[in-house]
Formats: structure tokens, C-alpha cells, sequence
């Protein structure tokens, strides 16, 4: 409580109980101590607001009013306390969560349901963008992040891995071929993803380490999802993130090209401006995230003994 807060409240109590001696046990004070209190608060407004005597206290007229208006300011205060209390135990309010869109539409959508069955009192504003935002500057929440982590002002919880393979359908595969090794892509139509730092360089890992080749192709798009069903049409050779391909390496829709490599490690984050301070919302729903996208992801285990690479079960 400020000084003024806390001589309002010893006046309320000396007036409510009838009492420096009382009021001096509830609030951990000698009766002097007391008495003190109560004169710097009549200093400090210039009026008196007791009547003194040995044997009864009694309000002056200002006195009367400043006890009805401290007994409700008090009050509200103790509601905005309880209030403040409550929402750091129960997730409650809006919160702001910016993500990629094709991971954003397949894989937080889904999450909102049960989000908001288990935090009812929490209202989720989604915003699905690949434009690179400033979480603080836009006042977003919390973000997902794929790939390399830059902001260094950000708290980041790792969540779960991102594989990116090379995919390609099978009737492009039987009018061009599959390529033996990572240098034979150069001479294939291969589909661009211009969100990559380098899109006509492929930087791929295998087990002689990394190479990278120069790469061009007929179709080059900023969204994966676009790439996706251009490959699934037999227009080329697709960088493909399990997150989105899984289904159609299952169905047969796509396959793996040079299944011995792979594009370099990355993963899927969850970022925040601090973890100082943090409030209870946000803590609640990154650790739902980190409940529901564990490593490996679900995606990933469905490839298990059925897609090269991705070995069974132990």
C-alpha cells in the first residue's frame, strides 16, 4: 500500500472498531503508533477528523465522510486484488498469437478447441502471417517460429523438430527420372521456395556432410503449401516439410527423392518477449503448446516403417 493507502485504512479501522488500542492489534501497531498515523492524515488534509476524549472517539463532519469514502475505496481495492489473484490462477482474457500460415491453418488450428475447453475464460486472437513481425512493437503475445531464431530480445521454447525433405510425384519421377546424387538435381525442375534464406542454393545434409547445389525451376512461390500441390502435379522437384507432406507421402501422392539427405536440421519454436513477469495466459498457453507439439512430432510418427527414412517403432 502507498503511505496515503495505508492512513486511510488504520482511520477506517480506528473508526470501525471505536478504538486506537484495537485498531493498533489489527494492523500489527502500538496505540501511539496509531495516534500518529491519524494526526499526519489530519495534517496532511488540513482538517480534524476526531474528536478526542478519555473516554470515546466521535467523527467531526469530515471525519463522517472520509470514513464512507475510504470504507469503499478499500473495498474496491480488496475486489481488485481478488480479481488480480484469481486471473494469475485461472488463464483468463485475450491473447495474441501470431504463427506461419500453412503450420498455423494445419496444425494451431486444430489446437483452439481444445485450448479453449480446457481455459474457457480465455479468447485466442490468431493472426496467420510469414511476414517476419516485431512481437514487442505489435504487441503480440506469443509467436511460432520455424528455422533459425534471430530476435535475441525473445524467449524461445523449443517444441518440436521440422524435417524438410526433397519429394516429387511419381509420374514425374517416371517421365524424368530420380536423381543418384545431390549435383543431378541442378539438371531437374526443382520448385523454389523463396522464403528460404537462399532459394536457388540447397543446402542438404547426408552422410558426407553438407553440400550445397544451385538449383532452378518453372514454378518459385512463397508458400509451401503452394509447392506442395505443384509437385503433387508432376511439375518438379519440391523442398517438402513433413508438417505438410505427410499425408501425401502415406497416400502415395508423393515420394522421396535422394532419400539418403535431407535440407539441414530445423525446428519449431515458441517465442515471447520475457520470461520476467511472465503472466499466467501466456505461461498456460505455451506449455499447452509444448503438451500438445512434442518432438517427435505426431506427423512424423505416422511415417514410421512406411516411408523411407523414417524407421519403425523400436
Amino acid at each position: 500500500m502507498s503511505l496515503e493507502t495505508t492512513e486511510i485504512s488504520v482511520f477506517v479501522s480506528v473508526v470501525r472498531l471505536g478504538s486506537f488500542a484495537r485498531a493498533a492489534e489489527e494492523h500489527g501497531m502500538t496505540p501511539s503508533g496509531v495516534s500518529r498515523v491519524v494526526s499526519r492524515l489530519e495534517e496532511r488534509l488540513a482538517v480534524r477528523l476526531l474528536q478526542r476524549s478519555t473516554r470515546r472517539l466521535s467523527l467531526t463532519e469530515s471525519g463522517a465522510a472520509l470514513f464512507r469514502r475510504g470504507q469503499r475505496v478499500l473495498h474496491e481495492l480488496q475486489q481488485a486484488e481478488s480479481e488480480a489473484t484469481a486471473a494469475s490462477r485461472h488463464p483468463k482474457g485475450v491473447i495474441r498469437v501470431n504463427a506461419p500460415v500453412v503450420f498455423g491453418r494445419q496444425h494451431i488450428v486444430p489446437l483452439l478447441k481444445p485450448l479453449r475447453d480446457r481455459y474457457p475464460e480465455l479468447s485466442i486472437e490468431l493472426e496467420l502471417s510469414d511476414r517476419f513481425i516485431d512481437l514487442i512493437d505489435e504487441g503480440v503475445d506469443l509467436a511460432i517460429r520455424i528455422g533459425a531464431l534471430e530476435d535475441s530480445r525473445l524467449v524461445a521454447r523449443r517444441l518440436c523438430s521440422n524435417r524438410r525433405l526433397l519429394v516429387a510425384s511419381p509420374a514425374y519421377i517416371r517421365r524424368h527420372g530420380a536423381p543418384r546424387e545431390p549435383s543431378e538435381l541442378s539438371e531437374h525442375h526443382c520448385l523454389i521456395f523463396t522464403a528460404l534464406e537462399r532459394p536457388r542454393q540447397w543446402r542438404l545434409s547426408g552422410l558426407e556432410g553438407v553440400v550445397s547445389v544451385p538449383v532452378a525451376g518453372p514454378v518459385v512461390c512463397n508458400n509451401g503449401e503452394v509447392l506442395t500441390e505443384a509437385a503433387k502435379a508432376g511439375l518438379g522437384i519440391a523442398m517438402g516439410v513433413t508438417f505438410s507432406i505427410a499425408d501425401a507421402l502415406l497416400s502415395g501422392d508423393l515420394v522421396r527423392v535422394l532419400p539418403e539427405y535431407e535440407f539441414e536440421p530445423s525446428a519449431v519454436h515458441v517465442v515471447y518477449p520475457s520470461a520476467r513477469q511472465l503472466s499466467r495466459k501466456v505461461r498456460a498457453v505455451v506449455d499447452f503448446l509444448a503438451e500438445s507439439l512434442p518432438g517427435p512430432p505426431s506427423w512424423d510418427l505416422a511415417l514410421r516403417g512406411k516411408v523411407v527414412g523414417f524407421e519403425p517403432a523400436p
